[in-house]
């Protein structure tokens, strides 16, 4: 569960948030703007991006429904990537300042956040490895093995997703199930995916 998008927080901040709309493409923030706040999205999915001075966009990752974003503003005075919204979406904004005050009166919830963040600093450290791991076969075995439980992997996000998370190419991916699954290392049966 996301600590930032939880009822007794919501509660404790019932009269700060405020709610932004986005639509298809729209930038929530830039990389560089003064960080006042964190977010919290409601419904539709935000992609946070980083703009290279050569103008290179490197994605770090999508944020869904019920999932909080920018945390780091909390630490830091300004953002260190873009939020763009990939479909129409409605966040929830939480001012930085009365946030951490909230925080600071709830020391249960903090260390909720704190534990929240470090799972998300681990997450981000497994998916660089992952994007780091040359072979499209080897990248997507690695992902699956990670996801698996008992052996087993149901797919519930689309592969276009899965794909830009790991760093390659849909198309890129669909080719190495079916060369994994050739080979015997994995049988499907429509997105379950058992690993031998």
């Amino acid at each position: 569960m996301n600590v930032l998008s939880s009822k007794p927080l919501l509660m404790l901040l019932e009269g700060a948030i405020a709610y932004r709309d986005l639509v298809n493409g729209q930038t929530l923030f830039y990389q560089g703007d003064r960080a006042e706040s964190v977010f919290v999205v409601e419904s539709g999915k935000i992609r946070l991006a980083h703009f290279t001075q050569a103008g290179k966009v490197i994605q770090h990752y999508d944020v869904v429904a019920g999932e909080s974003f920018a945390e780091a503003a909390l630490f830091n005075s300004v953002y260190d990537c873009a939020a763009i919204a990939q479909i129409p979406s409605k966040v929830l904004v939480l001012p930085k300042e009365i946030l951490l005050t909230t925080l600071e009166q709830q020391p249960t919830l903090a260390m909720e956040v704190m534990a929240q963040l470090a799972k998300r600093a681990y997450d981000t450290k497994v998916l660089l490895h992952l994007r780091s791991i040359r072979s499209p076969r080897d990248r997507v075995l690695h992902y699956l093995q990670l996801v698996a439980q008992s052996n087993k992997v149901s797919l519930k996000r689309s592969f276009k997703d899965i794909a830009e998370e790991i760093g390659i190419a849909p198309e890129v991916f669909s080719r190495a199930l079916s060369s994994l699954e050739q080979d015997g290392v994995i049988s499907r049966s429509q997105r379950n995916i058992d690993l031998h």
